[in-house]
């Protein structure tokens, strides 16, 4: 079945980035390979579990990634601040 190996690699992708994101550089990546390779199963008519799975959870891993590398870099400065006061 055409697009359902895109569909696969985006829910695993998704997976990937939701339980890696506290990692904040390389999830932000591979969620947006994962929305990427949801669209491709789709423009190739897969319409599986895997596509619907792949596109909630890439969403979700990239959303995380970038509230945890906000947070980081806020940690970040308030650390500093702590050191130099």
């Amino acid at each position: 079945m055409p697009g359902k190996t895109q569909g696969i690699v985006s829910m695993v992708c998704g997976l990937v980035s939701i339980f890696g994101s506290y990692s904040c550089g390389v999830t932000i990546i591979v969620a947006i390979v994962g929305l990427v390779m949801n669209k491709k199963a789709v423009a190739a008519g897969y319409q599986g579990t895997p596509v619907k799975v792949g596109k909630i959870t890439s969403i979700i891993g990239l959303i995380l990634s970038i509230i945890l590398g906000i947070v980081s870099i806020i940690a970040a400065v308030a650390l500093a601040q702590l050191q130099n006061g």
